[in-house]
């Protein structure tokens, strides 16, 4: 843990999944452990990222001590189904406003 803290520049990402990015139902009970380890280790902010898609997942990071939430595949997706470019940047809105507002 150490050499990361020190080897990292602004933030932490911390990842919270083995394997591949993209929305998940929940986010892994051992995140929370991981948080904690990290926040006793360094001052820097740290972000979780991979598999954070929806506002109960921003709620319960925020919760265990996150600073931030890096949501990618989600806004891909919203953006690749939607029907123009302007119905996705709306839907992209959409989710980007009710992600915020699940920040305490």
């Amino acid at each position: 843990m150490k050499l990361i803290v020190e080897a990292s520049e602004g933030f932490i990402y911390l990842v919270s999944i083995t394997g591949v990015t993209g929305a998940r139902a929940s986010i892994e009970s051992r995140v929370e452990f991981l948080i904690q380890e990290i926040k006793k280790a360094t001052n820097k902010p740290v972000a979780v990222g991979f598999g954070i898609s929806k506002p109960e997942h921003v709620a319960q990071i925020a919760q265990w001590g996150a600073d931030g939430a890096i949501v990618g595949s989600a806004m891909v997706k919203l953006l690749g189904e939607a029907k123009s470019p302007e119905e996705g940047l709306k839907h992209l809105e959409t989710l980007t406003r009710s992600l915020r507002a699940a920040i305490p």
